[in-house]
Order: structure tokens, then sequence, then C-alpha cells
């Protein structure tokens, strides 16, 4: 069963031709039962179109986008994990690879990809793979996940356009009502992580496959940020960009809503 509703329709639609992939756009009406995220992606699309009666498909099909791209080990191979004695594989992104997706979905404004192509299966097995090439031997394994600060900024300029249309409906959006992206993507990917490698994911596995997301191209999305709350962000010695997670939520947590929005 499609999971929008009626309420939603509005909604899904502002999403939709602003650029928003469907997986972020149930994030964002508060879809938070895992079933409705692991369809394939052709799928959703199809479906969504359906429940918008859309008679345009490039609100759907719109091209040509920046391609997402494929991961590799980082380029000394494989990175032994010494934290917590900890061992592991760690994972990164290659800007220089192909796609692995087809060329007419549009690249989502919001996750920048990760719901779309990065979720799915061809890439999940791409990432198994090098874990198994790896040479470890173990009988669980934990996975961490860390995504680009930008999309924190990406994540708060769509909530308050959805904040504003709801408002005209007069209902309300919570930041806390918006599913994290972080948990839609550990819903879908999860089985698929425990499917490929035959081994259950266990929170407290001394083995951990760590997956890096990074989008060089939008890191400028911060930058206005360190002009607005500079007191935020404090140069590190162990830090390469002064533009971490924990910084832009902290800024964002304090921008009011005409500040952002100017």
């Amino acid at each position: 069963m499609f999971p929008l509703k009626e309420e939603n329709r509005r909604v899904a639609q502002l999403l939709l031709r602003s650029g928003t992939c469907p997986r972020c756009i149930f994030r964002f009406c508060g879809v938070d039962l895992p079933a409705p995220y692991k369809r394939p992606y052709k799928e959703l699309l199809d479906d969504l179109q359906t429940f918008l009666e859309s008679e345009n498909r490039e609100l759907i099909l719109e091209g040509p986008d920046p391609p997402l791209k494929k991961i590799r080990l980082h380029e000394d191979g494989v990175d032994t994990l010494s934290a917590n004695g900890e061992e592991g594989v760690s994972v990164t992104e290659d800007e220089n690879m192909a796609a692995t997706k087809p060329s007419n979905w549009r690249v989502c404004n919001v996750c920048l990809g990760i719901l779309q192509g990065f979720c799915e299966k061809d890439f999940i097995t791409e990432v198994c793979q090098k874990v198994e090439a790896s040479g470890f031997e173990f009988t669980s394994v934990v996975l961490s996940v860390s995504f680009p600060p930008q999309l924190s900024v990406r994540e708060h300029a769509a909530w308050l356009l959805v904040k504003q249309e709801m408002g005209k409906q007069s209902l309300s959006l919570g930041r806390n009502d918006v599913v994290q992206l972080k948990e839609a993507y550990k819903w879908i990917t999860h089985p698929l992580f425990s499917e490929e490698l035959g081994v259950p994911t266990d929170g407290k596995s001394l083995f951990e496959v760590s997956v890096v997301f990074a989008h060089p191209e939008t890191l400028q999305d911060c930058h206005f940020l360190g002009e607005v709350c500079p007191d935020c962000f404090k140069p590190a010695k162990n830090k390469q960009s002064v533009f971490t997670r924990m910084a832009v939520l902290k800024a964002l947590s304090r921008i009011k809503e005409e500040d952002f929005l100017t």
C-alpha cells in the first residue's frame, strides 16, 4: 500500500517540484515504517507519479545532473580500524568513477543521492565485495555511516519549506516529525548488508564497516553559517574542515528562520 495520504499531496508535490526524491518525500511526510523505503526506487517513482496524477514526467525524470559516484577503498587500501580495539573496513566514494544509476534520474536536492543509488542492492553488493576482499574473518558486523555536513543544511531548508506549506493548511511539522536520514538508510541497507555478507548486523560487533559519503561540490552550502554563527566553527588540529556535522547542527539550532531564508 502506498504510504502517503491525501493530506500529504500538496507537500509531496511541492517537494517533488523542488527536486526531492521519493524516499526523502516520505521522510518529510512522516512515514515511519521501514517497508515503503525498501521498495525499488523505480517503483517508488512510478507510484508517486500515479499518486500525484502528474501529467508532466519531467517533474520526476529530469537530466542531466552531476552523476552519482561509486565507492572505492581508500587509496592506501584496506584500513584497519583501531578505535576501541575494533577491526574493520572503511569505504569512501570516489568522484572519478562512473555513475551507479540511470542518467535520467535526477539527483535528490536533499540527500544528494544517498537514498537513491547509494542504498540500492547494486551499491551494497559493491561495498560487500570490498569487505570480503579485505581478508578479515567475522561472524557479525556493525555498520557505521557518515554523511556530509551540508546535508543538514539542505534538510533544514526542506523542513522550513514543508513547514510553511503545512502552515497554510493549519497543520504543523516539528523537526522531530521528520524521519532521520540515517534511520531511513539503516532500514533499507542493514538487511541487504546482512544478506550479502551472510552474517547478522550487530551494534556490539567488534568488526566495523564504515561507509563515508562526501560531496565536496556542495560544501559551500555551509559557508554562510560561518558568517552568521562564527563562534560555532572553531579550527581543530584533528579536523580537516571547521564545517563538521556537529558544528553545522549547532549553528542551525541558533539561526533564526528569517536569517536562514534571506
